[in-house]
């Protein structure tokens, strides 16, 4: 019916078996693994930083671990959580010393609902990088929803003494000294 509708209007027929594009130019399937390697990855959305840590080093990060990460952000972007999940999983396989694998894999354990498994990644960047800030910031705004107060609150200070101003901020318009 539509392709007759499409003659009558003059409108070129659509060819049959052409997926549906997303804005992004891939199909409103999930994307294929081939599909993200062709793709020219942005760091995530989490900040410029995080790419500047892998490219300061890169000697030092296996490049595996580099693709697995970029892969593993670009399935978070699109709301995979669990492929994201799987990737990041394989970034710490590769080099389980580098916590913005950690840290992020937590992002997408938290988003797809898994929140003690988010914890355990947060803890886990804070263990492989005590003066990792995000982490603590993260873990504090999750602990705090899950009604575990005081752990939240050691985390904000901690991040607060490492020099995050929000958290300076917030704690200071509470009362609470760090």
């Amino acid at each position: 019916m539509t392709d007759r509708m499409n003659e009558i209007l003059g409108l070129p027929p659509k060819p049959s078996g052409v997926k549906k594009e997303t804005r992004n130019g891939w199909s409103s399937r999930d994307p294929s693994l081939a599909s993200i390697s062709e793709t020219q990855i942005n760091p995530p959305v989490y900040g410029p930083e995080t790419e500047a840590r892998l490219e300061q080093n890169r000697g030092m990060i296996p490049e595996e671990a580099i693709a697995a990460f970029r892969r593993a952000g670009e399935y978070l972007s699109v709301r995979n959580y669990g492929r994201a999940v799987n990737d990041y999983t394989r970034a710490i396989e590769r080099a389980p010393r580098s916590p913005e694998s950690y840290y992020n894999r937590g992002i997408a354990h938290e988003k797809a609902g898994e929140l003690a498994k988010a914890i355990e990644d947060y803890s886990a960047a804070i263990e492989t990088d005590p003066l990792y800030v995000k982490a603590y910031c993260n873990r504090a705004s999750l602990l705090w929803s899950l009604g575990e107060k005081a752990w939240a609150v050691d985390d904000m200070t901690k991040a607060a003494q490492l020099g995050d101003g929000e958290m300076q901020r917030y704690l200071k318009s509470k009362g609470i000294d760090w």
